[in-house]
């Protein structure tokens, strides 16, 4: 049965950010960005899992594309700051 709330990783996540939001201007990007680093893991792991079928392959290929740009440029914001 599939989760009807969010799961503990999601609320981590969402105390991670709330909390760096009062940490000065270069926190708030650094805790995206390694939001974006746990995300990009699990597009890796769903890419190269031997059971997925190609057409989902292909879905989590891009995914995983888009998530390296957003936390490349979550760190060229954090550092900039």
């Amino acid at each position: 049965m599939a989760p009807q709330e969010g799961d503990v990783t999601k609320m981590l996540a969402t105390g991670k950010i709330a909390l760096a939001d009062h940490g000065g201007d270069g926190s708030f990007p650094k805790a995206m960005e390694t939001d974006g680093d746990d995300t990009v893991q699990a597009y890796d792991r769903a890419a190269d899992h031997g059971a997925a079928r190609a057409a989902a392959k292909a879905f989590f290929e891009t995914a995983r594309a888009a998530g390296r740009r957003h936390r490349e440029w979550m760190d060229r914001t954090a550092h900039a700051l």
